[in-house]
């Protein structure tokens, strides 16, 4: 649970207000056991006038009032120190996410962290809100009403202290269990909803190729293993609330049966203590059952804690950077550079430089390494061996934020956001609509934006949907554009387009050229003759270059 832990000892304040809420919670149980008693006892054991009880009515009223208000006031506490350390969990997911290497990031699936981000995290509520609270509420209401019925009638605080230690030791017992089922529960859930996002996502494939049947089947078969997983879950949670009940139940008989034997046999014992100690005996084990249901709650949500705990833990080879401001469009050297993947897959060593404004075409038979070897060059992952270099000087020199600025980046598949055609282009810069027409212009998009119902404010679906390949590379071309970018890695910018928007695509690229050094893999010849140097590529290694 230190892992859990450590975001609550960020919130002093609200561990501080759940104790003192418990201390005035405890206080109105014993205000409200010792009215009922002194109401019974006037009324029907001393005869005395009803009007006689008011005073004690009062009390009582105010005891019910007082812990009405502290249980609110718990509950409300409980929930704002969930939100906050969900908030931060989340925080540190997002954090970390985005600190991995974009070539290690993309080999994951998309639906396993969302799901980790959304769902696995609010598992973790209920420890929060629940087990810490009630925790604090055990540490107080049980140990008051211990000691209230210890200076009421000794014997019946031996018996209740020496039955209390079953209730959690069974909780501890079952939970121990409990967490392991959750944590498969959990892996469960998370395999199930990824699948179920991985395929939504891949819907129109999955139709095109007739697979819809099959598919159904896995995501059946995916479903059943995580509701057998819950129900047996649920089993251990019954099983043990109804021994916990036993045990409960075992203990306030134990009580009433003493102070039956007191009062009748021995005589040792008046009606006002006895009733006031069995008014106490339900909330010190009920409390201690809380407790217990609370445990059980919260050995769940360890499962969660688990499996993002092992995801804050993965290490990777984090891209190094300095703080020395970028050199404007800087030659790019790489020096007997090479990457390896955890497959032993290696590219390189490779040696080569990209002068400011070359058109450089990285060419050679799919699989070979020439994604690995633009992504080498971006800066989009670590080199495991060899130097990358700008103007001459290591890349740890310079700062990250300057090399982003200056960079573009278009992959294969550019993605678009759900959202305007303007958002989608400026991503979050301030452009005025004339420069962001003459970006659209320059990417060859204004034809096609006039035929748009609403033009730049025209909505766009998520993943480019409705948007046709070759609008979606343009898109991605313009951004490119507003950027002002000076350095541009393309990724087959032309694969699967057809003559005419390859050829516009192309003007755009040689409007690029202009300004900008171009970088770009390629297997049309209309792309690789607008190179002023090819480098061949074959078994992750280069095998010819070729000048203009």
């Amino acid at each position: 649970m230190a892992f859990l832990q450590q975001f609550i000892r960020k919130q002093p304040f609200a561990v501080a207000g759940i104790l003192v809420s418990a201390v005035l919670l405890s206080a109105s149980i014993l205000l409200q056991g010792y009215s009922i008693v002194q109401i019974v006892t006037a009324v029907f054991i001393e005869q005395h006038k009803f009007t006689n009880t008011f005073v004690y009515f009062n009390y009582l009223a105010a005891a019910i009032a007082l812990r009405l208000a502290m249980q609110w006031s718990i509950q409300r506490i409980g929930g704002h120190l969930a939100y906050d350390a969900k908030q931060q969990i989340r925080t540190k997911l997002l954090a970390h996410w985005a600190n991995v290497p974009l070539n290690d990031y993309v080999q994951s699936a998309t639906g396993d962290k969302v799901t980790l981000l959304m769902q696995t995290v609010d598992e973790l509520e209920s420890y929060y809100r629940d087990y810490i609270p009630q925790l604090m509420k055990t540490m107080t209401i049980p140990l008051v009403v211990l000691i209230a019925v210890f200076c009421t009638h000794t014997n019946s605080g031996w018996i209740m202290l020496i039955t209390a230690p079953f209730v959690p030791i069974t909780y501890i017992i079952v939970g121990m269990q409990t967490q392991k089922k959750a944590e498969q529960q959990l892996d469960a859930m998370n395999r199930f909803s990824g699948t179920f996002l991985d395929l939504l996502q891949g819907l129109q494939t999955i139709r095109l190729f007739g697979q819809q049947q099959t598919q159904a089947n896995v995501l059946d078969e995916s479903n059943k293993g995580f509701t057998e997983r819950t129900m047996t879950v649920l089993k251990i949670a019954f099983a043990s609330t109804l021994f916990i009940e036993l045990i409960a139940t075992l203990g306030i008989g134990l009580v009433a049966l003493e102070i039956g034997f007191q009062m009748i046999v021995f005589q040792t014992l008046t009606f006002a203590p006895a009733f006031f100690v069995l008014t106490l005996a339900p909330e010190y084990y009920n409390s201690l059952k809380e407790l217990g249901a609370a445990f059980h709650t919260g050995r769940g949500s360890l499962g969660a804690a688990t499996l993002i705990k092992q995801e804050l833990t993965k290490t990777y080879t984090h891209v190094a950077w300095g703080e020395e401001p970028m050199p404007l469009q800087p030659t790019i050297t790489l020096q007997d550079a090479t990457l390896r993947y955890d497959d032993t897959t290696t590219i390189g060593p490779i040696s080569l430089t990209i002068r400011p404004n070359e058109v450089v075409a990285l060419v050679g038979k799919t699989g070979h390494g020439k994604t690995t070897l633009l992504n080498m060059l971006s800066s989009f992952a670590e080199l495991t061996s060899g130097a990358l270099l700008y103007d001459g000087r290591p890349r740890h020199h310079y700062s990250e934020a300057d090399w982003y600025a200056q960079m573009s980046y278009m992959s294969q598949h550019p993605y678009i956001f759900a959202g305007t055609l303007r958002d989608n282009v400026c991503i979050g810069q301030t452009v005025s609509d004339d420069a962001l027409f003459a970006a659209l212009q320059q990417a060859q998009l204004t034809t096609w934006v006039e035929t748009l119902p609403n033009g730049l404010d025209t909505m766009l679906g998520e993943g480019g949907l409705g948007l046709s390949g070759g609008e979606k590379q343009r898109v991605a071309i313009a951004r490119a554009f507003v950027k002002r970018a000076r350095i541009i890695f393309l990724d087959e910018p032309t694969a699967a387009l057809d003559v005419t928007t390859e050829r516009l695509l192309l003007d755009a690229i040689d409007t690029l050229r202009q300004h900008a050094t171009i970088i770009m893999t390629a297997h049309k010849k209309q792309s690789i003759d607008r190179a002023t140097v090819v480098y061949e590529i074959a078994n992750g290694r280069i095998v010819n270059r070729k000048d203009e």
